[in-house]
Protein backbone atom coordinates (compact mmCIF):
# COMPACT_ATOMS: atom_id res chain seq x y z
CA UNK A 1 0.00 0.00 0.00
CA UNK A 2 1.26 3.51 -0.89
CA UNK A 3 0.64 6.00 1.80
CA UNK A 4 1.29 9.72 0.69
CA UNK A 5 1.61 12.51 2.78
CA UNK A 6 -0.10 15.94 2.50
CA UNK A 7 1.42 19.28 3.09
CA UNK A 8 -1.34 21.31 3.99
CA UNK A 9 -0.93 25.57 4.12
CA UNK A 10 -0.51 26.72 7.60
CA UNK A 11 -2.70 29.54 6.97
CA UNK A 12 -5.31 26.20 6.57
CA UNK A 13 -4.47 24.68 9.20
CA UNK A 14 -4.48 27.65 11.84
CA UNK A 15 -7.80 28.75 10.45
CA UNK A 16 -9.25 25.32 11.34
CA UNK A 17 -7.71 25.46 14.75
CA UNK A 18 -8.98 28.79 15.38
CA UNK A 19 -12.22 27.62 14.13
CA UNK A 20 -12.55 23.89 16.28
CA UNK A 21 -11.25 26.82 19.55
CA UNK A 22 -14.00 29.45 18.73
CA UNK A 23 -16.90 26.37 18.21
CA UNK A 24 -15.58 24.76 21.84
CA UNK A 25 -15.25 28.13 23.38
CA UNK A 26 -19.41 28.43 23.10
CA UNK A 27 -20.91 29.57 26.47
CA UNK A 28 -24.05 28.14 28.30
CA UNK A 29 -25.89 29.61 30.80
CA UNK A 30 -28.83 27.70 32.71
CA UNK A 31 -31.76 28.21 34.86
CA UNK A 32 -31.82 31.73 34.09
CA UNK A 33 -34.39 34.16 33.85
CA UNK A 34 -34.99 37.03 31.37
CA UNK A 35 -35.05 40.81 33.13
CA UNK A 36 -35.08 42.70 30.55
CA UNK A 37 -35.42 42.38 26.35
CA UNK A 38 -34.80 45.89 24.22
CA UNK A 39 -34.25 46.20 20.53
CA UNK A 40 -34.00 49.11 18.02
CA UNK A 41 -31.50 51.16 16.16
CA UNK A 42 -29.26 51.74 19.75
CA UNK A 43 -28.48 48.07 19.28
CA UNK A 44 -28.00 47.98 14.99
CA UNK A 45 -31.40 46.32 14.85
CA UNK A 46 -30.51 43.43 17.06
CA UNK A 47 -32.18 41.96 20.07
CA UNK A 48 -30.55 41.92 23.66
CA UNK A 49 -31.50 40.39 26.40
CA UNK A 50 -30.44 40.79 29.95
CA UNK A 51 -30.58 36.95 32.15
CA UNK A 52 -30.94 36.95 36.06
CA UNK A 53 -27.33 36.50 36.44
CA UNK A 54 -25.72 38.93 34.48
CA UNK A 55 -23.46 40.72 36.53
CA UNK A 56 -21.35 36.72 38.06
CA UNK A 57 -21.63 35.46 34.75
CA UNK A 58 -18.60 34.46 33.20
CA UNK A 59 -18.30 35.90 29.98
CA UNK A 60 -16.15 35.92 26.75
CA UNK A 61 -13.30 38.64 27.03
CA UNK A 62 -14.93 40.85 24.69
CA UNK A 63 -18.05 41.40 26.59
CA UNK A 64 -18.17 44.90 28.04
CA UNK A 65 -21.37 46.45 28.43
CA UNK A 66 -22.61 46.40 31.42
CA UNK A 67 -26.50 45.74 30.77
CA UNK A 68 -26.95 43.35 28.06
CA UNK A 69 -25.91 39.85 28.43
CA UNK A 70 -26.69 38.61 24.89
CA UNK A 71 -27.67 40.02 21.45
CA UNK A 72 -29.34 38.06 18.10
CA UNK A 73 -31.21 39.71 15.05
CA UNK A 74 -34.24 39.48 15.33
CA UNK A 75 -35.14 39.73 11.77
CA UNK A 76 -34.11 36.28 10.95
CA UNK A 77 -36.27 33.08 11.20
CA UNK A 78 -34.36 31.54 14.06
CA UNK A 79 -34.14 35.65 15.27
CA UNK A 80 -38.11 35.54 15.10
CA UNK A 81 -37.90 31.92 17.38
CA UNK A 82 -35.66 33.26 19.84
CA UNK A 83 -37.37 36.53 20.03
CA UNK A 84 -40.70 34.64 20.36
CA UNK A 85 -39.32 32.59 22.90
CA UNK A 86 -37.41 35.63 25.03
CA UNK A 87 -40.76 37.71 25.02
CA UNK A 88 -42.43 34.69 26.46
CA UNK A 89 -39.91 33.46 28.80
CA UNK A 90 -40.01 37.01 30.34
CA UNK A 91 -43.28 37.33 30.54
CA UNK A 92 -43.70 33.83 32.12
CA UNK A 93 -41.17 34.21 34.28
CA UNK A 94 -39.79 31.10 33.01
CA UNK A 95 -36.36 29.66 33.81
CA UNK A 96 -33.84 29.36 30.40
CA UNK A 97 -31.16 27.69 29.13
CA UNK A 98 -29.37 29.87 26.33
CA UNK A 99 -25.38 29.50 24.95
CA UNK A 100 -23.59 32.39 23.84
CA UNK A 101 -20.90 32.74 21.11
CA UNK A 102 -17.32 33.57 21.65
CA UNK A 103 -17.58 36.44 20.03
CA UNK A 104 -19.36 40.01 20.77
CA UNK A 105 -20.71 42.53 18.37
CA UNK A 106 -20.61 46.06 20.40
CA UNK A 107 -19.39 44.60 23.83
CA UNK A 108 -22.04 41.90 23.69
CA UNK A 109 -22.26 38.34 23.40
CA UNK A 110 -23.72 36.70 20.35
CA UNK A 111 -26.19 34.67 20.99
CA UNK A 112 -26.45 30.67 19.81
CA UNK A 113 -29.25 29.25 20.89
CA UNK A 114 -31.95 29.35 23.48
CA UNK A 115 -34.18 26.72 25.50
CA UNK A 116 -37.13 27.73 27.18
CA UNK A 117 -37.05 24.64 30.83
Amino acid sequence: MNIRTIALPKTLLIGAALTASAANAATIYDNQTITQIAAGGAYNGDVVIQLSSHSTMSKPACSSDGTWSLRFDGTTDAGKQAFSMAMLAQSAGAKVAVSGEAFCLGGIQQLRWIRLK
